[in-house]
């Protein structure tokens, strides 16, 4: 960049100029690994390449409540933290993880737990235009509205986010909700709407039996 005065004198800077583009919120692509017997170490691996600077989130649900979390980690190296979770009902549990700013290539991601967890359903998916953790939520309940409570988000234009884990099975997303994956043959759920504006939210969907239910923002 240069700056040139009426009297000709000028002054240089190189890289003077910072440019950057707004990615809108998208939904990329989604995964799932559902074992029919106890296990301790579950992989699911995304179909496509995975593109740097997205955020991965996953899903880990299982329908016990002494199996814990040990770790979960992916063979392209990102680090996960943990949104929320674990959110407990009867011999349910489900907790939501994340990493943001991503690695981009060929990515599976492997969750352990601290034993062999009956039923584990773990659900990956990708998406663009946000990268940090707002505001969380989840409950537990039974029947055949599952809903996460309500939280407040901080800013506009943010991803809500909704996960739930069931006895029974969800079969559609809640009201205003696109469900993203209902798993195979577990019929857990996670779903996903866009926030324009600051406001009051909470992931819903229509469920049978015993769930757990969370929801996360991201912006």
């Amino acid at each position: 960049m240069t700056v040139t005065n009426p009297d000709t004198q000028s002054g240089s800077l190189v890289n003077g100029f910072t440019y950057t583009t707004v990615v809108p919120i998208s939904f990329a692509q989604a995964a799932a690994a559902t074992p029919q017997t106890p296990t301790q170490v579950v992989t699911a691996t995304y179909p496509l390449t995975q593109v740097a600077a997205n955020l991965n989130i996953v899903v880990v649900g299982w329908k016990d409540t002494t199996s814990t979390v040990q770790s979960v980690r992916d063979s392209a190296g990102n680090a996960y933290r943990l949104a929320i979770g674990p959110t407990s009902s009867t011999k349910l549990r489900q907790s939501i993880y994340y990493a943001a700013n991503i690695i981009g290539g060929n990515n599976s991601v492997t969750v352990t737990f601290s034993q062999n967890a009956n039923y584990p359903d773990i659900r990956i998916l990708e998406y663009q235009g946000v990268s940090t953790l707002d505001v969380e939520v989840g409950a537990s309940g039974a029947g055949s509205k599952a809903s996460s409570g309500s939280a407040t988000t901080t800013s506009s234009n943010e991803l809500i986010f909704g996960a739930g884990t069931t006895g029974g099975g969800f079969s559609a997303a809640g009201s205003g909700f696109t469900a993203r994956i209902i798993t195979t043959p577990d019929s857990d759920i996670a779903e996903d709407k866009i926030a324009s504006t600051i406001g009051s939210y909470s992931a819903t969907a229509v469920s049978s039996a015993a769930w757990v239910m969370q929801m996360v923002a991201f912006k």
